[in-house]
């Protein structure tokens, strides 16, 4: 994706097809202000960055060469009993990050997939209810790209209710750059700092 136009018509393929304005911010890792804009193209073109690990996403040894790094973040400030992978970029790094750690694997489905509801405010997250439980668990989250961070909130709020721990987020890229969302330690793989 080297140019705008390129993006653009992405988004515009992927909305044929009939995914939401969430799930395209998701499959595009950019934040759903951007993917709506690219969609309408509107006045005011959104402060965003578009991150693509599609060289790493295609190539499952080099999936699992990240996992790897992940894992070794990871054990630097937690000891989690349950890995939460985030949908849907993030499942594939979760399920090999629970297998690096020997740990559970829970699916999170955040309300961002669910945007195009008009009662949005309203709508919370799910985790998936074929995978583990989370519920009075010491717990990671494991997802590719933080664009907002409102995803790990939405994830926060979620396990607090289920007296989970959520003892760090780690993701590949982090484009907010914080050391913290919603009290939770944000370790990633690269950080993206604006000056």
């Amino acid at each position: 994706m080297r140019k705008l136009e390129d993006l653009v018509q992405r988004a515009k393929k992927l909305k044929e097809k009939g995914l939401t304005t969430g799930e395209i911010a998701d499959e595009l890792n950019i934040s759903r202000e951007t993917a709506l804009w690219l969609l309408t193209q509107g006045d005011v073109t959104p402060a965003d960055i578009y991150v693509s690990w599609k060289s790493i996403a295609k190539n499952a040894s080099r999936m699992r060469h990240i996992a790897s790094i992940m894992v070794d973040m990871i054990r630097e400030v937690a000891e989690p009993e349950v890995v939460i992978g985030i949908a849907t970029s993030g499942i594939p790094l979760a399920t090999l990050v629970a297998e690096e750690l020997g740990c559970s694997l829970a699916i999170f489905y955040p309300r961002k997939l669910k945007w195009e509801n008009k009662e949005e405010e309203r709508l919370e997250g799910v985790m998936s209810e074929n995978f583990a439980r989370v519920d009075g668990k010491k717990c990671v989250v494991v997802d590719d790209v933080i664009s907002t961070g409102r995803t790990i909130e939405d994830v926060a709020s979620y396990a607090e209710k289920r007296d989970a721990k959520i003892q760090c987020a780690c993701v590949i890229v982090d484009k907010e750059g914080r050391d913290k969302i919603a009290g939770i330690p944000v370790v990633s793989v690269f950080r993206i700092i604006r000056l």
